[in-house]
């Protein structure tokens, strides 16, 4: 497996520490495109499979032609208790970390206006709905160190490289000693990480030469979720066909915190050390609009299909950054330090529309199988210009370009059973989420396995879920034009989930 590959299309390979405040790239947008699973207890115990299923509250978020099914009003509620866990492997040293979180998943409730069955009509009833649901947990963190080699570049060296990409000048960077600054490149020529000779004609260079191994640790912590509220219509024609449509809001907050360390194996060189902290959050809301159909030709077989349209989010980012550094001095330790002035700024993001297909097979009073498949065209996510006139076009063209570079179409597939007995069920299920990347020997698969257990009485039921996912990416803090430079951390990801519904009849 080449380094190279592996740098251009891994699951969440963040740029890092962007040269300027701008820091948008392909895989924010994956952010939030790549879905986790969602619905109540008995949903997630199936693998999420019910595009084809209908009747139940979360299939307003899916397939809105469920309601249709309703024969009576509906309310319920979701606990969940999720752990997130990441083993960090950097330099032959493997790093665990987790975080826990205690989180409402899902709740809704539905008014059904059911004919009663002496009338005559074709349209057997309506049914209204507001749903909401958890689409993405952001609850993360990890943890890597290690010692690289003595001729392993720094990150003064990526400041340094990409200060000359960007053309930055001596001016430039004095504009910033002076009125504040605004990048990377800034702050290193504040703290000293770029310098200036006294006879300079207009250049910078890197102070200090290294000649030992660098000790490197990074802290990263990410906070924050992506949930939807789907108001929701749902109705019957001749108890065969099932139509529904449902317009959904989402929002959004997603929050990075990070804190990034080097330190100096040789103490005879100039540099000591250096610490880089970084946080910004991101706000948004969006919305989209999703319609199927549900068509059952016996009692024993459903279909299901559902569209979604892209969604249209507008974000807002605040962020702040700060760089600290120590030096030996003629005379001790000689430490400097600057901060970035806090900035803000708004994009928006268009993401892909998406397909369901489903199909559900009963078996009699002993339960079901169901299976769904989504279709997903993920190079078809978009950054652009917010209406304030920003001026970052250019910047969003750059990366718009990349998505289509980077990411394919794919398919989701969900699986899932129910068996009965009596007042009891018990389900499971699969899922699995391909990669979203072109050309890529990395496995960027997502695979989630559930288990559930239920209990339905005449005006009452509860259910319980259990749902494990796993997958990898690869993270590296800062990139060079060489990718074998870059300093690669291989992640692995486990997120377990455990939660309750509760739910009346009425």
């Amino acid at each position: 497996m080449k380094l190279n590959k592996l740098l251009s299309a891994s699951l969440a390979l963040l740029l890092g520490w962007s040269g300027t405040a701008l820091a948008q790239n392909e895989e924010d947008a994956l952010r939030y495109t790549r879905l986790g699973l969602q619905g109540s207890a008995r949903i997630q115990g199936i693998g999420g499979a019910q595009t084809a299923l209908g009747a139940d509250i979360s299939t307003m978020a899916t397939n809105p032609a469920g309601l249709g099914m309703f024969r009576r009003s509906e309310a319920n509620l979701s606990i969940g208790f999720t752990n997130n866990s990441t083993n960090s492997l950097f330099l032959g040293r493997t790093t665990p970390d987790e975080r826990s979180t205690l989180n409402i998943p899902q709740a809704g409730i539905v008014f059904s206006n059911r004919k009663d069955d002496s009338d005559a009509s074709d349209w057997r009833g309506t049914s209204f709905g507001v749903s909401f649901s958890r689409l993405n947990n952001f609850n993360n963190r990890f943890t890597y160190g290690g010692t690289t080699s003595e001729t392993a570049p720094g990150i003064a060296e990526y400041i340094y490289e990409s200060a000359l990409a960007e053309g930055r000048t001596v001016a430039d960077l004095d504009d910033e000693y002076t009125n504040g600054y605004t990048s990377l490149a800034g702050l290193a020529y504040g703290t000293y990480l770029l310098d200036v000779l006294e006879d300079d004609q207009g250049e910078y260079y890197l102070p200090t030469e290294r000649f030992g191994a660098l000790n490197l640790r990074e802290e990263l912590e990410r906070r924050g979720a992506q949930n939807q509220i789907d108001f929701a219509f749902g109705t019957s024609f001749k108890d065969k066909i099932y139509l529904g449509a449902s317009l959904g809001i989402v929002t959004s907050k997603f929050t990075q915190e990070r804190i990034y360390s080097e330190s100096e194996t040789d103490q005879d060189t100039d540099f000591t050390s250096l610490e880089l902290r970084d946080e910004f959050t991101t706000e948004g809301a969006g919305v989209n609009l999703k319609v199927g159909v549900i068509v059952r030709p016996i009692d024993a077989l459903r279909f299901g299909l559902s569209v979604q349209t892209p969604t249209a989010y507008s974000f807002t980012e605040t962020y702040n950054r700060s760089l600290y550094t120590s030096f030996n001095g003629t005379g001790g330790a000689e430490n400097y330090s600057a901060s970035e002035l806090p900035g803000e700024f708004s994009y928006s993001l268009t993401t892909p529309f998406r397909a369901n297909g489903g199909v559900a097979v009963f078996l009699g009073k002993y339960g079901f199988i169901t299976a769904d498949a989504e279709f997903v065209d993920y190079s078809n996510m978009r950054f652009s210009e917010d209406e304030d006139g920003s001026g970052f076009s250019g910047y969003f063209s750059g990366v718009n370009s990349r998505i289509n570079d980077t990411y394919k179409s794919a398919m989701n597939y969900r699986f899932g059973a129910e068996g009965r007995y009596e007042v009891f069920r018990l389900r499971a299920g699969y899922a699995i989420s391909e990669s979203p990347y072109k050309n890529s020997t990395f496995d960027a698969k997502v695979n989630t396995f559930t288990l559930g257990a239920g209990v339905r009485l005449q005006n009452f039921y509860t259910d319980v879920a259990y749902v494990h996912s796993n997958g990898n990416s690869l993270y590296a803090p800062y990139t060079f034009d060489d990718s074998s430079l870059n300093p690669v951390v291989d992640l692995e990801h486990k997120q377990s989930n455990v939660m309750f519904t509760v739910g009346m009849n009425f």
